[in-house]
């Protein structure tokens, strides 16, 4: 699996490159995996310029459930003990076609692209 992510939750709202890997199908779902590499322009101190988010989880219809671990660069190795953080995303199709222009578009227009797919 390849594709680019954007976020609009962390500090890196560029577009990042993704890659992972999926299951054949399996009882109507399919467990994948996927890898963000993030970049952050200006750091705060203690910070380095780096994180790295994976997400593993399954697809089922038009949703996928991960699970996600971001690990970010701390300077001081004595804190890397904190430096990954664990959390849950869902995400929902909405375009059978993926088109790159919403890549670049402002959360209020991704907001109504969501709403008009849910309709």
């Amino acid at each position: 699996m390849t594709g680019t992510y954007r976020s609009f939750v962390g500090r890196d709202s560029h577009k990042r490159s993704l890659a992972g890997r999926t299951s054949a199908v399996e009882s109507d779902k399919q467990m994948l995996g996927f890898a963000v590499c993030f970049q952050i322009d200006i750091p705060a101190a203690g910070y380095g310029h780096y994180s790295l988010c994976t997400w593993s989880g399954w697809a089922r219809g038009k949703n996928i459930t991960t699970h996600w671990l971001l690990t970010i660069s701390l300077l001081d190795t004595k804190d890397e003990w904190s430096s990954t953080l664990l959390g849950e995303d869902t995400f929902e199709k909405v375009l059978n076609t993926a088109e790159d222009k919403f890549l670049d578009t402002d959360k209020a227009t991704l907001s109504q692209l969501l709403a008009n797919a849910r309709k």
